[in-house]
């Protein structure tokens, strides 16, 4: 089966793209969380999870379960040790995606990821949405929903890319300010995918 147009969500922790996400799941849209997923993974594929282990050690499992806390402290510390967790897990992340993605009767899907357009090798999206917010909102928004410090928020912040940077390589950009509504952009946004699939199935 076909594979269907992919819009990809990013955007920084605490930028609210899961909740511009859950926007378009409310208009019909399939959507790929790719966090939420990755945890699965981790109990579901044996494969993976010693793949894990051989890198961070056996104490990030705990009968069949991921620490993610203890996995995020170890990784989140350590460049290197993020990039080849990365590489090592983001192929069994698009392999799932692919399998789920096939069997979704819909125009198009969404893959959401804050790292996104950080992945190695790059994820192909057919379009990509990034959604930005101030960093002190952000830095909030986070503390507030993980009960996490401020510190630590600031810490995960500066090993993702800028709102800048994101910007600069989607196709959209949503403003997740609490000022304006983003039933509006996501609207045009979702019209534009619509219309895009209507032209490529024309031709």
């Amino acid at each position: 089966m076909k594979t269907p147009i992919i819009l990809g969500i990013t955007g920084g922790i605490g930028s609210g793209k899961s909740y511009v996400t859950r926007i378009f799941s409310a208009l019909g849209v399939p959507s790929y969380d790719s966090d939420a997923r990755t945890k699965q993974l981790y109990r579901e594929d044996p494969a993976l999870r010693e793949l894990l282990i051989g890198i961070l050690g056996p104490d990030v499992f705990s009968n069949g379960e991921p620490d993610t806390r203890k996995i995020a402290s170890i990784i989140f510390n350590n460049t290197d040790l993020l990039k080849q967790i990365n590489r090592t897990v983001h192929p069994y992340v698009v392999r799932d995606f692919n399998k789920w993605a096939a069997a979704c009767h819909a125009p198009y899907v969404i893959f959401e990821s804050a790292i996104l357009l950080e992945m190695d090798p790059p994820f192909r999206a057919t379009r990509v949405l990034t959604v930005s917010a101030d960093r002190e909102l952000r830095l909030h928004r986070t503390a507030g929903r993980d009960n996490v410090r401020i510190q630590s928020v600031m810490a995960r912040m500066d090993k993702q890319w800028t709102d800048e940077q994101r910007e600069a390589k989607a196709d959209f950009v949503v403003l997740s300010d609490d000022k304006q509504a983003l039933l509006p952009r996501v609207l045009e946004v979702h019209q534009y995918m619509l219309n895009l699939t209507n032209n490529l199935n024309e031709n």
